[in-house]
């Protein structure tokens, strides 16, 4: 699939800084800063809450749509740490996720330098398929990667920790992310896939 480069104009408040933790807010207002943007059919991304809180839930069957961002340069000098929580309820079937035919995820969150020419991107994924630390470069675009951070196939919520920092300075020599995206296609596929995402934030440990 070919990666597209996000460009979001949102307004980012950062509440309690001092605490160094920023959260991407799934309630009804937060949703008002998270833009959308895809190609062909559109994921559909509904928001809902538990006693847990407000969580994020994705439906693709053939889309490539995201949901994302832009954030400030700097967050990273003070957060390098992004912390991930999925839930899995309908995965690919028999998918090659190194190839372009296969190149879907049922979830994933992005970040890097988004531009329309020479983007650096990383993908945050979850893969039934491919073992956790599998790193690739994308088969559509040469300036993403691929990152399986989840290989959980309970079916349950679970969570995940990466520095991001770290990460984008070994793929791709750079030590910031400009946006933030959640992103859950199968326009290659064409298979029907059901994720749901909550607690998404930076954080300084």
């Amino acid at each position: 699939m070919r990666i597209l480069i996000f460009f979001f104009i949102s307004v980012l408040f950062f509440n309690n800084l001092s605490a160094k933790e920023f959260r991407i807010d799934f309630s009804d207002k937060g949703m008002n800063l998270l833009k959308k943007r895809g190609f062909g059919k559109k994921t559909i991304y509904t928001n809902d809450q538990d006693d847990k809180g407000w969580f994020l839930k994705a439906e693709a069957d053939g889309t490539a749509t995201g949901l994302g961002m832009e954030i400030d340069k700097e967050l990273l000098s003070e957060m390098p740490f992004l912390n991930i929580t999925f839930k899995i309820e309908k995965d690919f079937t028999n998918i090659d996720q190194k190839t372009k035919d296969g190149h879907d995820w049922a979830a994933r969150v992005m970040v890097g330098h988004g531009k329309k020419i020479g983007a650096k991107l990383v993908s945050l994924a979850h893969s039934s398929f491919l073992e956790e630390g599998y790193l690739q470069q994308s088969p559509w675009t040469k300036g993403s990667r691929d990152y399986v951070i989840s290989n959980d196939k309970s079916g349950e919520w679970h969570t995940r920790k990466v520095n991001i920092k770290e990460l984008l300075e070994e793929t791709h020599g750079i030590s910031f992310t400009n946006f933030i995206a959640i992103f859950s296609d199968s326009n290659n596929s064409k298979q029907k896939i059901i994720a749901y995402y909550r607690d998404i934030y930076f954080s300084s440990e």
